[in-house]
C-alpha cells in the first residue's frame, strides 16, 4: 500500500499546478454547511451520511482539459469546506481514486469534519466473468486508493446482461460489506429489472445511480417508482447535461444546422458534452433544447436563481425529499455558491407547468435506464 500512496502522492502534487496564493483565488464566502442525509439500505446496521449535493469526479479522468486539474487540490478543499464533502468517483476513472485518497487522507490529519467517497466496482466482463476472488481483490485496490479501511459506498456496474454473472457478482460485494469492507452497497446505469433481480437474491441495495435530467427522463419510466417503494436513493448524474442546461446558452447564437456534421450548435470540447449533445438530440433536436433553455430562464428570473439551479431543482422534486440526490461534476470553485442555492429553492406548480408544456413536444429518449448506451 506504502507504493501505491507515493505513486498517487506524486500524481496528486502534479495535478495541483496552482501556486501558493491559489487558495485565496478560489476562496468563497462563508456559507451555511447543507444538512447531511443518511444512505442506508433496508436490513442494513451501518449507514452513511452525504451532502444533498454530491461532488461528481469523472472530470478526473480525462477528456475535459488540463485546466481541470489547475488547482485542483484547492477546489476540493473550497467544497468541502462549503460542506459539500461527498466526492463520486470509479475505478475506472483513471487517477480519480487516488487523487481523492490523498485528498481525504490530508484532510484527516488536519483534523477536519469527514469526507465521503462514493466509488464503482466496474468490472470487465468481456475479458472474464467476475469471481469472488477478483471482486474482493477490486474492492481492496479502491481501499489502497482511497487510503481508507472500509469503502463508504461501492456502485455496481454491468455493461452487458446478456453475459451471466450480474447477481452473483453483487452478492459478492454483499459478503464483503458483512465483512467490513464496505458499508452499502449500489449499482449504477441498472435498469428497472436488474435491480429488481440483484434485490430480490438479497442484496441490500442503497442506491441507483442513474442519468436523469430535463433532457434524459427515463427514470421516470419505472425506476424512479420501484426506489420509492424500497427505500432506494436515486443519485443522479447529467442533470446540469454538461453545462447544457445553464445560462451559459440561453442567449448564444445558433451556429449551424442541427444534425450537419460540419455544423454544431455547441462547441463539444469535453466528454462530457460530446455525450449529453446526443442526449439533447433525442430529447427533440437544437430547436426544442432553445426552447426549454428560454423557459428554465424565465423561471429561474423569477426566482433569482440559475438556469442550472432550476435544471437541478426539477430533477430533486420528481421524487420525495429522501429520494433524488444529484451529482454536479467538479470543475472549479466558482460554482459553489450557485450550487447552494439549489437547496432552498422550490419549483412552484406555475413553474412545472410551464416546463412541462415544453417537456410534453420532447420525441425522447426512451426506454429504461442506460437502453439506448447498451444497444437497445
Amino acid at each position: 500500500m506504502l507504493a501505491r500512496t507515493h505513486v498517487h502522492q506524486r500524481a496528486f502534487q502534479a495535478h495541483n499546478s496552482s501556486s501558493k496564493h491559489a487558495s485565496s483565488r478560489l476562496a468563497c464566502r462563508a456559507v451555511a454547511a447543507p444538512a447531511k442525509v443518511e444512505l442506508k439500505a433496508a436490513g442494513t446496521t451501518q449507514g452513511v451520511e452525504f451532502a444533498p449535493l454530491i461532488n461528481g469526479c469523472w472530470q478526473l479522468a480525462g477528456g475535459h482539459g488540463r485546466e481541470v486539474f489547475d488547482g485542483l487540490e484547492d477546489k476540493l478543499r473550497a467544497h468541502a469546506e462549503a460542506g459539500f464533502t461527498t466526492f463520486d468517483t470509479a475505478d475506472i476513472y483513471g487517477p480519480s481514486e487516488g487523487i481523492l485518497g490523498q485528498f481525504s487522507s490530508s484532510w484527516k490529519d488536519a483534523g477536519k469534519q469527514p469526507l465521503q467517497v462514493f466509488t464503482k466496482y466496474v468490472p470487465n466482463i468481456f475479458n472474464s466473468r467476475p469471481s469472488p476472488a477478483s471482486v474482493e481483490a477490486a474492492i481492496k485496490k479502491s481501499l489502497s486508493n482511497l487510503q481508507v479501511e472500509q469503502l463508504d459506498l461501492v456502485q455496481m456496474h454491468w455493461w452487458d446482461y446478456n453475459i451471466g454473472g450480474m447477481v452473483d457478482a453483487a452478492k459478492c460485494l454483499a459478503d464483503l460489506q458483512a465483512k467490513g469492507l464496505i458499508k452499502q452497497v449500489g449499482l449504477t446505469n441498472m435498469d428497472v429489472a436488474a435491480v429488481s433481480k440483484i434485490v430480490d437474491a438479497g442484496v441490500p441495495v442503497a442506491n441507483n445511480q442513474v442519468q436523469f435530467s430535463l433532457l434524459d427522463r427515463r427514470p421516470l419510466n419505472g425506476m424512479l417508482e420501484y426506489c420509492q417503494a424500497h427505500g432506494i436513493k436515486l443519485l443522479s448524474y447529467g442533470s446540469v447535461a454538461g453545462g447544457l442546461l445553464s445560462d451559459r446558452y440561453v442567449e448564444e447564437p445558433k451556429k449551424g444546422l442541427f444534425g450537419q456534421a460540419k455544423f454544431s450548435p455547441v462547441d463539444l470540447n469535453t466528454s462530457s458534452l460530446k455525450m449529453y449533445w446526443g442526449v439533447a438530440k433525442q430529447f427533440g433536436g437544437q430547436e426544442l433544447w432553445r426552447e426549454l433553455l428560454q423557459v428554465l430562464h424565465q423561471v429561474a428570473q423569477k426566482h433569482n436563481v440559475s438556469v442550472a439551479n432550476v435544471a437541478l431543482r426539477w430533477v430533486m422534486q420528481q421524487g420525495d425529499a429522501h429520494t433524488v440526490f444529484p451529482i454536479v461534476g467538479m470543475r472549479s470553485a466558482a460554482h459553489i455558491q450557485d450550487n447552494v442555492r439549489v437547496l432552498s429553492l422550490q419549483l412552484d406548480a406555475a413553474d412545472l407547468a410551464a416546463i412541462d408544456e415544453v417537456l410534453a413536444k420532447a420525441t425522447g429518449p426512451a426506454g429504461d435506464i442506460y437502453s439506448f448506451e447498451r444497444g437497445n
